[in-house]
């Protein structure tokens, strides 16, 4: 190889070299993926689509679809102490259970160390509405945060699962 091939391999390199980091310049600088946030909206929704005559088999959709064991039992057990699955259980009082999702933002991001394993994490917060029984004149308004985990496809073929879920309603 001489000086000259020398040369224009150092210049193809350096081009190359550019255009990467042009690119991975832009795709740093866009928005979230529409999938993560979608995954997130969609879940919460989930989360809240309760009635007194399926429930048990919505939760259990709930946490194939969409959650990671701890964040199921720890959802299962805010329902619990909040009372509405005793509410759900008597179906005297045929309660449903809806929610009203606003956009969803990324509120932070990054990889965290989650049972030994790093993971990327992106919390994402929502406003939301609580609906019983269809009557929004008596809904609660609040704020709902999700940790959402990157997974593995053959886990979850959306490669997401939210691994902690906090409700915050205003009284």
């Amino acid at each position: 190889m001489n000086a000259v091939d020398m040369n224009r391999l150092t210049v193809a390199l350096a081009a190359a070299v550019i255009l990467l980091a042009t690119a991975q310049a832009e795709a740093a600088s866009e928005p979230h993926p529409v999938p993560l946030l979608k995954f997130h909206r969609d879940c919460v929704i989930k989360a809240f689509e309760l009635n007194y005559g399926s429930f048990q088999r919505q939760l259990q959709d709930l946490h194939v679809a969409c959650m990671t064991d701890r964040a199921y039992i720890d959802w299962r057990s805010s329902l619990e102490r909040a009372g509405y699955i005793d509410q759900l259980k008597n179906g005297k009082n045929k309660l449903v259970l809806a929610a009203n999702v606003g956009a969803g933002a990324v509120i932070s991001e990054g990889v965290r160390e989650l049972a030994s394993k790093k993971r990327y994490t992106a919390t994402i917060k929502s406003p939301v509405q609580v609906v019983l029984n269809g009557d929004t004149s008596r809904s609660r308004n609040g704020y709902i945060e999700t940790d959402v985990i990157r997974v593995r496809q053959s886990d979850r073929i959306v490669g997401y699962a939210i691994h902690a879920i906090r409700l915050n309603i205003k009284k």
